[in-house]
C-alpha cells in the first residue's frame, strides 16, 4: 500500500511541474497580435506591380484591356485614361493590384512613341 501511494505522490508532482511550466511558458509569450514599440505594423494592403506593353484590344463596355502578352488589365472609373490612350498598337506603362482575381489598374500611362 505504501508504494502506491508513493507512485500516486510522485505521478501527482511530476503532473504538477508539467502543468506547471507549461502555463509559465504561455504567460511568457506574448501574443501573436501584441505589436511592441517599433515593431511595424502588418497591413493587408495589397501591393502594386508595374506591367509594361502594347494594347492589343480595347473592350469598353467592361472597361478592360488586353495587352500583347495576353495580360487583361481592368480600368475603374477611377483611372484617367482618354480614349486616345486606350487604343490597339498604343505601348503603356501601367501599375496594378490583384482584386478579387482580377488586375486592376491604379495608374496607366502612355509610353512615347518611338522615334523613327
Amino acid at each position: 500500500m505504501k508504494k502506491t501511494n508513493r507512485t500516486f505522490v510522485v505521478l501527482a508532482a511530476l503532473l504538477a511541474l508539467v502543468v506547471g511550466s507549461a502555463i509559465a511558458s504561455a504567460q511568457m509569450a506574448p501574443p501573436a497580435s501584441s505589436q511592441g514599440p517599433g515593431t511595424p505594423a502588418q497591413t493587408t494592403m495589397p501591393q502594386a506591380k508595374a506591367i509594361h506593353g502594347a494594347i492589343k484590344s480595347v473592350d469598353p463596355s467592361k472597361k478592360s484591356i488586353t495587352l500583347d502578352d495576353g495580360t487583361k488589365l481592368m480600368i475603374p472609373a477611377s483611372a484617367a485614361a482618354d480614349a486616345e490612350t486606350l487604343k490597339p498598337g498604343t505601348r503603356i506603362s501601367a501599375k496594378y493590384e490583384e482584386k478579387g482575381g482580377q488586375k486592376v489598374v491604379t495608374s496607366l500611362q502612355a509610353e512615347p512613341a518611338p522615334k523613327s
